[in-house]
C-alpha cells in the first residue's frame, strides 16, 4: 500500500513573516527526541502565557537553509548529543538563516 503525503501550500508572507518572528523569539531551541532533530519553540499567547510546543521538521527546515549539520552543531555546541533526548539553545547561523528567508523571496 503505497502512502501519499498531503501536501500543504503555505503562501510566501505569512511563512516568511513566520521566519522573522521565530529569528527573533526567545524561546527558540533545538529538541532532540527518540534520536530524532528539529527546530521547536514554546508559543506565547498574548496575555503572556505559553500555549504549546511546535516544531519545524527537518525538510521545511532544509527549505529554511538550517540543514541537519546546523541543527546536530547547536545540540554538540550545547553539551549534547543526538543519543540523549533534550533541548538545546539555537547557534548564530540557525538565527541567521531564518532572518535570511525574507531576503530570498
Amino acid at each position: 500500500m503505497a502512502f501519499m503525503a498531503n501536501k500543504v501550500i503555505i503562501s510566501p508572507e505569512p511563512f516568511i513573516n513566520k521566519c522573522k518572528s521565530l529569528a527573533k523569539a526567545k524561546n527558540l531551541y533545538v529538541d532532540v527526541k527518540y534520536r530524532c532533530i528539529r527546530l521547536a519553540w514554546t508559543s506565547v499567547s498574548d496575555d503572556g502565557s505559553t500555549n504549546n510546543v511546535e516544531y519545524i521538521d527537518r525538510i521545511e527546515a532544509v527549505r529554511l537553509g538550517i540543514s541537519y549539520d546546523l541543527l546536530l552543531d547547536a545540540v554538540v555546541e550545547g553539551g549534547g548529543t543526538i543519543d540523549i533526548d533534550g533541548h538545546y539553545p539555537v547557534t548564530h547561523e540557525i538565527i541567521r538563516s531564518l532572518r535570511k528567508v525574507g531576503l530570498r523571496t
